[in-house]
């Protein structure tokens, strides 16, 4: 029988074995669970190692795609000398407001007083992209309009007299040449690809030529943009790739390095860049650079007939469901309308099957087919529709493209006047009978001899000295006759009656 002393000895040594028992179970279960967590950090560890690995790759992608395309962007810098009005008060007449203004002193001494002219030397800054072995350079028309002379800078740094090839203000395209082989051309994307999301690099030269070669990057944010501000006959790429002044006739690349566009404006409230961006889209750019260079000249289908947008009202009054189209208010004599048998009235609703929405798009959709195409018009006559089949001329009025050099100064310019043939539209917006030989002045220049000597935007010049004017090349080739000290002679219509204007240029 065990004593009271054994039996507490005997309960001691089982306590102290259970506690022996039950350390030894808790550690083994703290290093189960240690072993566990361990294992899980691992596993997150090599997860985001991975991540973190695809993620390098991406950007190095960004980065590969840089190194290829930037050679192919090159600086066009460009300069135009432009005369402005000199007083010996500076540029601004102190006494204009107490004598009321120069109108009152021109009516007596018949001109600003005390006023000399001089020129001034204007410099602009944009973007080009090599698109051949052989140094053709794309750009936008507004990069180079009216330029003297245009510089365009290699990114090594080796600069080239430009040569204007041709240029495209309806789509604000422009081709230059420099004289160069063995350039580093893009490779053109087929734009009708691409897809709202996808990847999108912009390189360009921002601001200034110390910022050239500068890349951005974002996404295509939208595409067939049409209603942005701009009097073009584009469907522009919307991108929120960075766009800043000197991006201009830079390009838009996909993650393969190819053309996606040229990019050409911003939409902004601040005039920088606010996410907003668009470029002409590459096919758009390839098919005017290949008629220039081909051609001499941009053309385009013409229908012959003026026309506007379809509002609710026309809409109603011509029993229509849906305030779309593009309603037909006057037909050209002896055009492909009037020969197809087109009616004002009529509604254009489709192109060869595409939905037209409103006048601007059909304008837009004509011009990009060829003349001598075969369309089909879908059209809403007398409450149902039907299908008209014609052949599209040559839209008229287009002015020439090709210089064949960048002159000092052209003769136009020199006399402060812009013309351009009659066409319908034009024909509508200066309420001239479309069918009128001769050419419209557009701009005048109220600082420049054509103002001052009677001509006005609207007017028509039917002959220039004795050489009769039937279109623009007409008028170039007579306007480049005249020399400096010549009396100048116009026979013009102004709202429906002939004068002749005469006025001396000056030396």
């Amino acid at each position: 029988m065990l004593t009271t002393k054994s039996s507490r000895v005997l309960v001691s040594v089982i306590l102290i074995l259970i506690g022996v028992i039950t350390g030894i179970l808790l550690t083994a279960n703290l290093n189960m669970i240690h072993s566990g967590r361990a294992s899980a950090d691992s596993e997150r560890r090599t997860q985001l190692e991975e991540k973190m690995a695809a993620m390098k790759d991406f950007g190095e992608g960004f980065s590969a795609v840089a190194e290829y395309v930037t050679p192919s962007v090159v600086t066009v810098e460009t300069e135009k000398t432009v005369k402005v009005n000199y007083s010996p008060f500076g540029y601004e007449d102190p006494f204009g407001d107490f004598f009321g203004g120069d109108d009152l002193f021109k009516r007596f001494f018949g001109g600003p007083r005390g006023q000399q002219q001089q020129e001034q030397k204007l410099q602009g800054l944009g973007s080009g992209v090599i698109v051949s072995e052989d140094g053709y350079v794309l750009t936008n028309n507004h990069v180079i309009a009216e330029a003297d002379k245009i510089i365009v800078t290699l990114s090594s740094g080796k600069s080239y007299q430009g040569k204007l090839i041709g240029r495209d203000p309806r789509t604000d395209i422009a081709v230059v040449k420099i004289d160069e082989k063995g350039l580093p051309a893009i490779k053109m994307a087929n734009s009708d690809n691409i897809k709202v999301g996808q990847w999108a690099i912009a390189v360009g030269n921002p601001f200034s030529k110390s910022l050239s070669q500068t890349v951005t990057a974002g996404i295509i944010s939208g595409m067939s943009r049409s209603s942005v501000g701009l009097d073009t006959d584009v469907d522009f790429l919307q991108t929120d790739a960075a766009i800043n002044p000197g991006n201009s006739g830079g390009a838009l690349v996909n993650m393969s390095g190819e053309l996606l566009g040229i990019n050409t404006a911003i939409l902004s409230r601040s005039g920088g860049y606010e996410g907003i961006g668009f470029a002409i889209p590459a096919n758009t750019a390839k098919n005017i650079l290949d008629q220039i260079i081909k051609n001499g000249k941009v053309s385009r289908g013409y229908v012959g007939v003026g026309i506007q947008d379809v509002d609710e009202s026309v809409a109603k009054a011509l029993k229509l469901n849906d305030a779309k189209g593009a309603v037909i208010n006057q037909i050209v004599k002896d055009s492909p309308a009037d020969r197809a048998g087109l009616k004002t009235g009529d509604v254009i609703l489709k192109v060869d099957g595409k939905v037209i929405d409103d006048a601007t798009a059909l304008r837009k959709t004509v011009s990009q087919k060829r003349p001598g195409s075969d369309v089909e018009l879908t059209i809403f006559r007398d409450g149902k529709e039907m299908n008209v089949k014609l052949i599209l001329a040559e839209a008229p009025g287009e002015a020439p493209t090709i210089k064949e050099d960048v002159p000092a100064k052209n003769s136009s310019v020199r006399l402060g006047i812009s013309a351009s043939g009659l066409n319908a539209d034009i024909a509508n917006k200066y309420g001239v009978n479309p069918n009128e030989k001769g050419v419209i002045i557009t701009q005048v220049d109220k600082n420049g001899p054509a103002y001052r000597g009677g001509l006005r935007e609207g007017d028509v010049i039917k002959r220039v000295g004795r050489k009769d004017i039937e279109s623009v090349k007409d008028f170039n080739d007579a306007i480049g006759e005249i020399g400096k000290g010549d009396t100048a002679l116009f026979l013009i219509n102004r709202r429906g009656g002939s004068m002749f204007i005469a006025f001396s240029v000056p030396n």
